[in-house]
């Protein structure tokens, strides 16, 4: 207890003493004053400061309002050509959106009205939109993309009679050559729901675009970049109040430049396109590649689809006709499709004797009418032979199949099974594009697994060549016939040549070996003289012996389905090779392999060679045309 203050005489303070107390008492209050009303401005100030800086997804503000994160966009990467032509880029659009939240049942059937008469836009169609959407109120409802900029001023201009109508500005893809080059480049698509819920992880929202097809699809991670992250100021209905600041800056998608030239990928549509115009079908391959590295050169794949037409957001009438065409052009056929080969297999059957010295490059078979085998016969393509005896190389060059036949006997089924999976067939070559298939090579395992049986000796026969049960990609034929010409490397194939980052810096695609044939030197050699003979025989090669170019190549002629009224089957043509740059067959320097294949085509000569006869003059610039139209004929004739 604190004793009592005494003044002398016991009476209280003196005038003196209260007026020198009074300013004591005054500055006291003021004091406390001061530091009460300064630590509550202090505590709002560091409750303000706390909300700024937060880095949490949703902080609350004191009037009520949240801070919360978005998503930035990155700037998708483009796509060229080799010679730097624009594949794939990004032009600004409009769209249209409407926050339900805003717009009142009262007035929804007339702003409903007026956004569909600016939109040329049917209003039950809108309707619908909104009355599907399951999420908030607040959040937004994509009505209509790629918007003209008239009608996305005149609904700014409006704004007040269009309450919750909202334009936006995004990027669209855009596609200059569209369906000269579409299954190589592919296309974006918006992403759905649920690829929104199960991509979400990854930055991606439902009003994302993501790579479908091509290498849109197979570079998505590259193409897309990193998204960024920016704080906004919401209100208690989620519409943005302000925009607070990025706190992670997007990182742009790289963009890519492909192995192939515009105009070499124009060359290859040009040859098949009058190819199948002139045999009256409608799908075919026409596919090029450095056997030196694996680098495509031109991949034709028709009939084709616009890629623009997925970007500018496609009609459910268009996309079910790209569905109903039974001709499949939203599929890249090179890759996604298989065919019996026919006659280009006997690359593998003939290659197969001569390595495993069954045969020497001097043995002589008869060259018969047909052969028997288990009491049936089995006929040479022309029903004659072709006289006196033949060489495996001259075999080769006349498409022998009685000695094919020959051949098949010696090696049997799972050797020559085993021969074929060493040059590619029946496996992935693993290239950069989506959708690809494997095919399948037959043996005796496969055969006991599948059905159920042993293959008959008429089954082995047919397999070797290239009927019956084998099915190849035009990609595989095409790497076959690479490494004939390279000695035997089969490189991964691949469209993309390097990659190039935001900052400029390039990543080149480095080739890649898948495998390697593992054939004598002598067997390659052998293989690309036995495809000069063909490429040289005045029949056999019809017309390309006239040519001023080293071809050494393989056609092929593979029949399926049903007998036509005749018994007559139909048929599909193909032809492989390479094109060297000398008469020296014991050298493996060629730049270019090819492919061309012809679905369907039922003509009086091989369509396949006419085509790439056609293709590699242009391809070569040569002057003179070597064309023969008139074999492009229908006649349901059956060779090779």
């Amino acid at each position: 207890m604190t004793n009592p203050q005494v003044y002398p005489g016991g009476r209280g303070p003196s005038d003196r003493e209260v007026r020198r107390r009074r300013p004591l008492r005054f500055f006291s209050a003021a004091l406390i004053l001061l530091l009460t009303f300064g630590g509550l401005g202090g505590r709002l100030m560091l409750l303000q400061i706390g909300a700024s800086g937060s880095t949490s997804s949703t902080t609350t503000l004191a009037r009520g309002h949240r801070i919360v994160e978005e998503l930035i966009t990155p700037a998708r990467g483009l796509v060229y050509d080799r010679s730097g032509r624009v594949l794939a880029k990004n032009v600004a659009v409009y769209a249209v959106q409407i926050r339900p939240g805003d717009l009142s049942l009262t007035i929804r059937a007339q702003v409903v009205k007026t956004l569909g008469e600016i939109l040329n836009m049917d209003p039950v169609r809108i309707i619908t939109l909104l009355d599907r959407s399951t999420g908030s109120l607040w959040e937004p409802i994509r009505i209509a993309n790629n918007v003209n900029e008239r009608a996305a001023r005149l609904i700014n201009e409006e704004r007040a009679s269009l309450p919750g109508v909202e334009t936006i500005v995004e990027a669209r893809r855009v596609y200059p050559f569209g369906t000269l080059i579409s299954h190589i480049v592919g296309y974006v698509g918006r992403i759905d729901a649920v690829e929104a819920s199960t991509l979400a992880p990854a930055g991606y929202t439902v009003v994302d675009f993501i790579g479908r097809a091509g290498v849109e699809a197979s570079y998505e991670e590259v193409l897309r970049g990193s998204p960024g992250i920016r704080q906004v100021e919401v209100d208690a209905k989620g519409r943005i109040v302000r925009v607070l600041g990025v706190t992670q800056p997007p990182v742009d998608g790289s963009s890519l430049t492909l192995t192939i030239d515009i105009e070499a990928q124009q060359r290859a549509t040009t040859a098949l396109e009058w190819g199948l115009k002139g045999s009256r079908t409608q799908e075919g391959v026409v596919a090029s590649m450095n056997p030196q590295n694996g680098e495509i050169i031109a991949m034709a794949s028709l009939p084709t689809y616009d890629n623009n037409d997925f970007s500018f957001g496609i009609s459910s009438a268009k996309y079910q006709k790209y569905l109903s065409n039974k001709y499949s052009p939203l599929l890249n056929h090179t890759v996604g499709s298989y065919f019996p080969p026919g006659s280009t297999y006997k690359l593998v059957t003939y290659s197969c004797a001569l390595n495993n010295n069954l045969v020497t490059p001097t043995t002589r078979f008869r060259s018969t009418a047909f052969v028997e085998v288990d009491g049936e016969k089995f006929y040479e393509w022309n029903r004659a032979g072709f006289g006196g005896s033949l060489t495996p190389a001259e075999a080769y060059s006349w498409s022998s199949n009685v000695v094919t036949f020959q051949l098949a006997r010696l090696i049997k089924i799972d050797r020559l099974a085993a021969c074929g999976r060493q040059w590619g067939f029946g496996a992935l070559t693993g290239i950069d594009l989506p959708s690809e298939i494997a095919g399948l090579v037959p043996d005796q395992a496969w055969a006991r697994t599948t059905i159920n049986r042993g293959l008959y000796n008429a089954e082995v026969l047919q397999s070797a060549q290239g009927q019956g049960y084998d099915l190849v990609t035009p990609l595989q034929v095409l790497n076959s016939f690479s490494a004939l010409a390279n000695s035997g490397t089969l490189w991964r194939p691949h469209v993309v040549l390097h990659i190039t980052d935001p900052s400029g810096a390039v990543t080149p695609v480095a080739p890649v070996v898948n495998a390697e044939v593992g054939m004598r030197e002598s067997t390659y050699r052998e293989m690309r003289i036995a495809g000069r003979k063909m490429a040289l025989n005045p029949g056999p090669s019809q017309g390309i012996s006239r040519m001023p170019l080293y071809v050494s190549a393989k056609s092929g002629t593979a029949q399926y389905g049903v007998r036509d009224d005749l018994g007559r089957l139909p048929f599909h043509n193909w032809m492989g090779g390479f094109v060297a740059p000398s008469n020296d067959w014991s050298k493996s320097d060629s730049t270019l392999a090819f492919v061309v294949f012809m679905h369907g085509t039922n003509t009086v000569g091989n369509a396949a060679k006419e085509v790439t006869k056609y293709y590699l003059q242009l391809q070569y610039d040569l002057k003179r045309d070597y064309r023969t139209p008139a074999l492009l004929a229908r006649g349901n004739f059956f060779g090779e």
